[in-house]
């Protein structure tokens, strides 16, 4: 697997997505992302697949998470072609649904920031940012945003925890 290496994020949760004008005075870049979460193994507790689409260009990638201390996580990432991407699609997490989202990635204050707007599941708008360190210091955040608070350690915010937390549980007669 490549890509290998550790993840250092912190985000933090939006009132609201930020306005077309706000996005272009930051000069974000949008990337249309859908996320599907495959059903775990003992070797790779959390899997997932990301078709990502920008500027009319398709990009597929499988990654493997754990979780190692505080907001580090391991990360095994390489990518894949849509061939192999509609294969992993039958390995699907029955228990999650596929997470669709519109990612605006800009730069600010020294680092690059990565705004989520969630289509699936609705309203939701997360600021991430990863750094080299986790002691690395307190990030400028833009005043465009309308920042509720920092989500780093609330679980419920994990991209693999909102995949099913808006899953609709199946209606009986």
């Amino acid at each position: 697997m490549t890509g290998g290496g550790l993840e250092i994020e912190r985000k933090w949760l939006l009132a609201e997505p930020p306005s077309d004008a706000d996005l272009a005075s930051l000069g974000a870049h949008p990337i249309r992302i859908e996320q599907v979460y495959l059903r775990p193994t003992p070797s790779a507790p959390v899997r997932r697949i990301r078709r990502s689409e920008r500027d009319g260009r398709l990009d597929c990638t499988y990654t493997e998470k754990a979780a190692l201390s505080g907001i580090v996580r391991e990360e095994r990432e390489r990518r894949i072609d849509l061939a192999e991407y509609t294969r992993l699609l039958a390995e699907a997490d029955a228990d999650r649904r596929p997470i669709r989202k519109t990612r605006h990635v800009f730069a600010y204050a020294g680092n690059t920031l990565e705004l989520d707007v969630f289509e699936q599941p609705p309203g939701i708008v997360l600021l991430e940012i990863e750094f080299e360190r986790e002691d690395a210091p307190e990030p400028g955040l833009p005043p465009q945003l309308n920042v509720l608070r920092e989500v780093t350690t609330d679980q419920g915010y994990y991209n693999v925890n909102l995949a099913r937390w808006w899953f609709e549980p199946t209606q009986y007669d």
